[in-house]
């Protein structure tokens, strides 16, 4: 059975807050009326606020012009290592984020960050040698982001058992954290221990505020699969019903369509 796809933009998403939180536990805070208008601090805050909302090309333009003021804030290095990791630009996420780590060696989420990068490029042992550094750090306030990845990393090469202990270490460190137990019912899936995995999965869900898609998605393909045909249209449709994102929206119409075959 082929693992169920995990999309490369979610795996960014799960570390985003993180990242843009930075990886130390004592940040000195700035706040904005003590911030002077045109200076790379001020850049950098529109940054990293166009950032948040999703405004890419925005945020390059100001922490570009952060940096230009002053080459060495490594937030706004960071912010555009970021940047260009949602454009793809893997080669230039890669030279910024190196010059965070030569201004800042402890500023830990840039391992994280890398992993993330090699992930995509398919370089495992690059992947898994800068994951480890941040899951493993003491100096970094959220390692269950790391384990979520080091896990993503080992089921992309059918390592299950490997991406089980990682979940398990992940949990560990963090009860309620939600994309742990998603992947932990992705391998009891793979593994087709069904009734582990719709428990797994539906753990993930009641952890969050929000009915989660990928997560309706993964229980309705469950259900499917163990022959529990009105609860898995149940799920199916409450997912086509929060998306509206046009390909989940087709993928989940043929779940169905392949369902009422039945």
């Amino acid at each position: 059975m082929k693992n169920p796809k995990i999309k490369s933009y979610l795996i960014v998403l799960l570390v985003l807050v993180s990242i843009l939180t930075g990886c130390k536990k004592k940040d000195v805070v700035t706040y904005p009326w003590q911030i002077k208008p045109g200076s790379a601090k001020f850049f950098l805050n529109q940054g990293l606020f166009h950032l948040n909302s999703g405004q890419i090309n925005l945020a390059e333009k100001k922490l570009l012009q952060a940096i230009k003021k002053k080459p060495s804030l490594k937030e706004a290095l960071n912010g555009l290592g970021i940047v260009y990791m949602y454009k793809r630009e893997f080669d230039k996420a890669i030279k910024y984020f190196k010059r965070v780590l030569n201004i800042d060696p402890t500023f830990i989420d840039i391992y994280n960050s890398l992993g993330l990068i090699y992930i995509e490029l398919d370089k495992y042992e690059l992947a898994k040698e800068n994951l480890l550094i941040s899951a493993n750090s003491d100096d970094y306030s959220t390692p269950e982001n790391s384990y979520v990845n080091l896990a993503m990393l080992e089921i992309k090469h059918n390592k299950l058992n490997s991406a089980m202990r990682y979940v398990e270490k992940g949990i560990n460190k963090n009860r309620g954290f939600s994309p742990l137990y998603n992947l932990q019912g992705v391998i009891f899936e793979n593994r087709k221990n069904y009734e582990e995995a719709v428990y797994s999965y539906k753990k993930a869900l009641s952890l969050l505020t929000d009915n989660d898609v990928t997560i309706l998605v993964n229980i309705g393909r469950v259900y499917s699969k163990t022959g529990e045909k009105d609860k898995a249209l149940d799920v199916l449709e409450k997912a086509l019903s929060k998306t509206t994102n046009s390909k989940i929206k087709d993928t989940i119409r043929q779940m169905i369509k392949e369902l009422n075959k039945k």
